[in-house]
């Protein structure tokens, strides 16, 4: 009896230690990585999705937006302007035109879906690459270089620390969210920000700024020439005498109404004191997160 007694609580003891074991991926939805670059004096934006559902890894989604440069004057007196493409590679599926010079006579998105196959069933980090061309090589179907796997690992970490990141590309700026959740499910932080770039119209060069928005601060100087100040602290006397917010105070609004009051469809129809910045590319981000967040918001 003694015996039978005490194998009992042994079970009893390693059926807790697996339930109290914390989950890899404690969140279900989905988790984004992202990387921006410049293709072409164009802006560009790599992201990696990667779905976790039941803590387990369910779907990786490969994908790129690009954008154009477009001369609008002559050579002698070029006018350069710049926009996001309205299709990401994958939904322009065959009309990429991959297909016809590449070495194994596969569209781009035929190669994203290998490489996805392969990460769901091998890990990202198993794949390989050609240490002078970075070209994958240990994909079969797949002969384009790596540019995926930074995002997929950031999507990764993002996933691990239940970090929900969306992002929509509007003009040529890239407006961005993050959010965390509770251990109940309730939001906890919930931050929007934008990053934009710096643009010659004559030259037709393209190059992201260093800063965002929210890491600009007062000095995004957003009523910086109607102040009339030079310093940062008459700049903030002037906001506040005049009841005007700078960008990251209306933005972080946005967010805390969000937070008070919850998401919901006719958000962007709530009026907030305060806030006069154009919401509509804010509220077009946060539906993309809130959509993949799903009910882990609680």
């Amino acid at each position: 009896m003694k015996k039978l007694i005490a194998f009992f609580f042994v079970a009893l003891l390693a059926l807790s230690l697996v339930a109290c074991k914390e989950r890899e991926y404690p969140v279900d939805g989905v988790f984004l990585g992202y990387e921006v670059s410049v293709s072409r004096n164009a802006p560009q934006v790599t992201y990696v999705t990667v779905t976790i559902e039941d803590g387990e890894i369910v779907e990786y989604n490969i994908d790129v937006r690009q954008g154009t440069r477009t001369n609008t004057g002559t050579t002698e007196a070029p006018n350069y302007t710049f926009a996001w493409n309205a299709k990401t590679k994958k939904e322009l599926g065959d009309d990429y035109g991959m297909k016809e010079s590449s070495a194994i006579g596969k569209e781009w998105y035929e190669q994203a879906a290998a490489i996805e196959a392969f990460w769901l069933e091998n890990g990202v980090e198993a794949m390989t690459k050609n240490a002078e061309t970075n070209a994958i090589d240990n994909i079969t179907g797949v002969s384009i270089k790596d540019a995926y796997s930074v995002a997929a690992l950031q999507a990764l970490e993002n996933a691990k620390a239940g970090k929900f990141v969306a992002i929509h590309c509007s003009g040529t700026d890239l407006y961005s969210v993050e959010m965390t959740l509770t251990d109940k499910g309730a939001i906890d932080t919930l931050k929007l920000d934008v990053l934009q770039a710096t643009k010659s119209a004559t030259e037709g060069t393209f190059v992201w700024k260093t800063q965002t928005k929210q890491q600009l601060g007062y000095n995004y100087g957003m009523h910086k020439n109607a102040s009339g100040t030079t310093t940062e602290a008459d700049y903030i006397a002037w906001l506040r005498a005049n009841n005007k917010y700078e960008w990251f105070e209306q933005a972080d609004m946005i967010t805390a109404d969000i937070i008070e009051n919850g998401w919901s469809a006719t958000a962007s129809e709530t009026v907030i004191a305060g806030v006069t910045i154009t919401t509509t590319g804010y509220y077009a981000v946060l539906a993309k997160l809130f959509a993949f967040a799903g009910d882990s918001v609680k």
